[in-house]
């Protein structure tokens, strides 16, 4: 068996791509805007009206007495965090449980479900129609385009058959180069029996009986919005159309560990790990706010010696948290880079005067979310974990 990813063929000319678009002001968080952007260009009509119920929350609370809601896109990881001066893309990792049926059919399953739940001819404003298509397929789209070889190539035997799969498809060919790294990176995954790429997402429960509540552990990519206590409806700062675009606030706490002494630094002013924070990510770029911190707070000596940089490998992130504020005009982005190291193999933190460090065990920090996620660190030492890498941050130069 092959694995099979949802196309969307988009108006003439744009040809094909990931479903997708921007978050809307009317979305919780950018997970319901996946789910909404996914069922709107990719699915059945008939599925719009289960969008209210698109809440990963409420689908978990609802499964048994909503049978409907397998019909629903879920996202399960966060595969890439791209983020530029007054941009931010989030691109995530969907499953969609297709067992209805497909547009070919004449009927559908029952009177109740939809005879696909993939869009068909001749599409809406939104778009022309959806399929599943194979890597092998998603591959000659990309070589029907005249970009061929290179990576993705596959073998002329594999073009010559999954060519004629798609030879009748029209605009057969890619709007950008999206479906080929990210399918490609699932499909890589899949073929190798690896762990899926990227990091978990889980939802945040911001309720007036409980600040937060995270049920899913503290380590992946979570996000939510805070309630609104007062009466006023929630605007966003600008809306263009219907998109939302929000005041984004930029946060990095970062995890120091001391493979050796099995220590965590923390800041000594506020006994937490040490954190950078800026106001408006138009000034500053994640990637450049990451890569600020871990520069400033570790010294890397003989960073070509290639017996030092296994000692550097623990390098990753640990938790990606957004959320959008009560007034719905501004939301807070905030990643965990991780970085364990041992400073009699090459790597020794910094001396910096402007800030002092302090090296603790997991049990003395304060924070009950940052020492849960030292406990993760001491767990991957021990290989219980597994820390994604730092590269799903990036900017339009690439990864970090």
């Amino acid at each position: 068996s092959q694995q099979q990813y949802a196309m969307v063929h988009e108006k003439p000319p744009r040809g094909w791509w990931l479903p997708g678009g921007g978050i809307e002001h009317k979305d919780d968080t950018p997970v319901h805007g996946a789910i909404r952007e996914t069922l709107e260009e990719a699915g059945a009509p008939s599925l719009l009206p289960l969008l209210p119920l698109a809440s990963q929350s409420m689908m978990r609370r609802m499964a048994e007495e909503e049978p409907k809601l397998r019909l629903l896109p879920s996202m399960t990881h966060l595969l890439s965090l791209q983020q530029s001066r007054g941009r931010l893309r989030f691109i995530f990792r969907g499953e969609w449980i297709d067992d209805v049926g497909d547009c070919d059919n004449e009927t559908a399953v029952s009177d109740d479900e939809p005879k696909s739940i993939l869009k068909c001819l001749p599409g809406d404003e939104e778009s022309m129609e959806s399929k599943w298509l194979t890597w092998d397929e998603i591959q000659c789209l990309e070589e029907k385009k005249g970009k061929k070889g290179g990576k993705h190539a596959t073998s002329q035997l594999q073009r010559a058959n999954t060519s004629k799969a798609v030879q009748c498809f029209s605009d057969p060919y890619l709007r950008g180069h999206e479906p080929l790294e990210f399918y490609g990176m699932l499909e890589r995954s899949w073929q190798e029996n690896g762990s899926v790429p990227g990091i978990p997402v889980h939802m945040m429960d911001f309720s007036k009986e409980q600040k937060v509540q995270r049920e899913e552990g503290v380590m992946g990519a979570f996000f939510g919005r805070m309630e609104n206590t007062s009466n006023k409806p929630n605007q966003t700062l600008i809306v263009h159309g219907r998109r939302a675009a929000l005041l984004v606030h930029l946060k990095c706490r970062l995890v120091l560990y001391d493979m050796n002494q099995q220590r965590i630094a923390v800041d000594t002013d506020t006994n937490k790990f040490p954190s950078s924070h800026v106001k408006d990510q138009n000034n500053v770029t994640l990637k450049e706010l990451v890569h600020g911190m871990i520069k400033g707070f570790v010294t890397r000596s003989r960073i070509d010696d290639t017996e030092n940089k296994k000692h550097y490998q623990g390098v990753g992130m640990l938790r990606v948290e957004h959320v959008i504020h009560a007034n719905g005009r501004e939301a807070t982005l905030t990643v965990f880079p991780v970085v364990c190291f041992s400073p009699a193999d090459g790597v020794h933190p910094t001396e910096r005067a402007d800030r002092t460090i302090n090296w603790v065990s997991g049990e003395e920090i304060g924070d009950n979310l940052e020492r849960n996620l030292a406990k993760a660190v001491l767990a991957e030492q021990s290989g219980e974990n597994n820390i994604c890498s730092l590269s799903i941050l990036r900017d339009k130069e690439g990864p970090l």
